[in-house]
């Protein structure tokens, strides 16, 4: 867990990686993972891009009248249709949120996963995606890439490796902890085995930033147009990196999981238009009515085939698609303002808060709304000396949101969750039977911010005396989780435990 990570899924984005990064499951680790073809949300789009002209953005109309011809030509096909002088270039997958979470997924060290080399014939491609992606995006590319390929089984392998190497048993018990206290996972879920499955399922690619290599996951040395679509978005995170170093990047969100979160949105919209724009300007053009056919197949395919992706806790998958919806329209923003230019000058300074993602406005704002941080009590002298401090981090609007998605029954939660100044995590724990106390210490734009989160978040749970409860399992006697809260308005704390003499002693505590 001493690396940053950056990754790419396919499916609807949703799922991971640093949990402990205002977003469930990110990591922080090192390494892009790029995945079979951006996420089933950006595969929806895609495809929408190609077969809908009229739901194409403002700023691609002059396409519109391209892709429509296409589609006429899969509507009346000529009687012979004249080959493509280079091979069809194919879609590619992407890969990590909700409140806070830390553990490591897994990624590429410095000696990788091995693979091999890609076929002459397969590099050309991957050459001629690199000069494409070059002239669209406007960076050079200063240092040459190593490109090696794998099978899904070596990629399985690899990352429970790697997984058992950077993650301990504890980390996937604290994330579970805070997830089944903040009502969005159940107590007993198996984090880790869910990680492997999805990894292993979505990851179609990935860069290494620490020794310049493209990881492509492709069976019987094939490389279809979804993965040359997600070549096209791992090779515009190389450029991103040689220009600003990802991992750096990702590091100074380290304990900044909220910061993170933002970093990791901007690097994946960047990516995510540019392989939208990548998609529409060089690969449909040159692709006949039948490889169009086969594409919006795959592509189709790819987003009703995940299995794993109906199993995972709704914020996890939530936590996956962020990066690459909300980024995707961050970065259209940006871009809006002044082109790609100001999307490289946006990577050299980076949002810091899910709120600017959110709301790009506050990020291009002259007086730009960066996050105000509270002072978090610290609990350990209240609990004992069989306490540790599990684990800490930022909560930003990413993480209020999605704990009001997934138990708040009416409200408008958007408005509730917006005005959020800043908030801490700490996640405490009992040395010996494990029990964790979670302390969310929250700070507002406005009293009034604070009051319309705190209304919307108590009609989540039931009253219980001086306390609130979070009622679990009736067949189980461990799964309620007492909560209670100290202060109101533009500050407060909120304590949350299934030892409601816990939670009583901790508020007794707070200033």
């Amino acid at each position: 867990m001493n690396r940053t990570r950056v990754a790419i899924i396919g499916l609807v984005a949703l799922l991971l990686v640093a949990l402990g990064a205002s977003g469930w499951l990110w990591v922080e680790r090192g390494t892009l993972i790029s995945r079979d073809a951006t996420t089933q949300a950006e595969f929806g789009k895609l495809k929408d891009q190609v077969t809908a002209a009229d739901e194409v953005q403002d700023k691609n109309r002059q396409l519109q009248d391209q892709v429509t011809d296409l589609q006429e030509r899969l509507n009346n096909p000529p009687t012979s249709v004249a080959e493509p002088t280079s091979p069809a270039l194919e879609p590619t997958v992407i890969p990590e949120a909700g409140p806070t979470p830390t553990v490591d997924p897994a990624a590429p060290t410095p000696t990788g996963p091995g693979g091999v080399e890609p076929p002459a014939e397969i590099v050309e491609v991957m050459k001629q995606i690199e000069q494409e992606v070059i002239a669209l995006r406007g960076l050079p590319e200063e240092r040459p890439v190593t490109r090696r390929m794998l099978t899904r089984d070596e990629l399985r392998d690899y990352i429970v490796k790697e997984m058992e190497t950077e993650n301990t048993p504890e980390d996937f018990r604290h994330e579970t902890s805070q997830m089944w206290m903040l009502g969005l996972a159940e107590k007993d879920i198996d984090l880790q085995q869910l990680y492997i499955d999805l990894q292993t399922e979505q990851i179609g690619g990935f860069y290494d930033p620490e020794t310049d290599t493209f990881y492509i996951i492709a069976e019987n040395n094939n490389f279809p147009a979804a993965d040359q679509i997600t070549y096209a978005h791992e090779f515009n995170h190389n450029l991103q990196d040689q220009l600003i170093n990802l991992q750096d990047g990702l590091k100074v969100g380290e304990f900044d999981a909220d910061r993170s979160l933002a970093f990791r949105s901007l690097v994946e919209g960047d990516a995510t238009k540019l392989m939208s724009d990548w998609l529409q300007t060089d690969l449909v053009p040159r692709m006949s009515p039948e490889q169009l056919q086969d594409l919006l197949r795959t592509l189709q395919e790819q987003q009703d085939s995940s299995d794993i992706l109906e199993k995972v806790p709704g914020v996890l998958r939530d936590g996956l698609v962020f990066p690459y919806e909300d980024g995707l329209t961050f970065v259209e923003k940006v871009y809006a303002a002044g082109g790609w230019e100001a999307v490289t000058k946006a990577l050299q300074d980076p949002p810091t808060s899910t709120e600017q993602i959110l709301h790009p406005e506050k990020y291009l704002s002259a007086t730009r709304d960066n996050p105000s941080l509270p002072n978090q009590f610290d609990l350990l002298p209240v609990l004992g000396t069989d306490w540790t401090t599990a684990m800490t981090n930022t909560v930003g609007e990413f993480d209020v949101k999605s704990l009001l998605n997934y138990t708040a029954t009416a409200g408008d939660i958007d408005a509730a969750a917006a005005g959020i100044g800043g908030g801490r995590m700490t996640l405490y724990e009992h040395t010996s039977d494990f029990t964790p106390v979670l302390q969310w210490t929250l700070r507002w734009d406005t009293a009034t911010d604070g009051d319309e989160f705190l209304s919307l978040f108590n009609g989540t749970l039931n009253p219980n005396g001086d306390l609130l409860l979070r009622a679990g399992d009736p067949n189980r006697s461990d799964d309620d989780v007492h909560v209670g809260v100290k202060g109101s308005g533009q500050e407060f704390v909120i304590v949350f435990s299934a030892n409601q003499d816990l939670v009583r002693n901790a508020l007794n505590a707070l200033p």
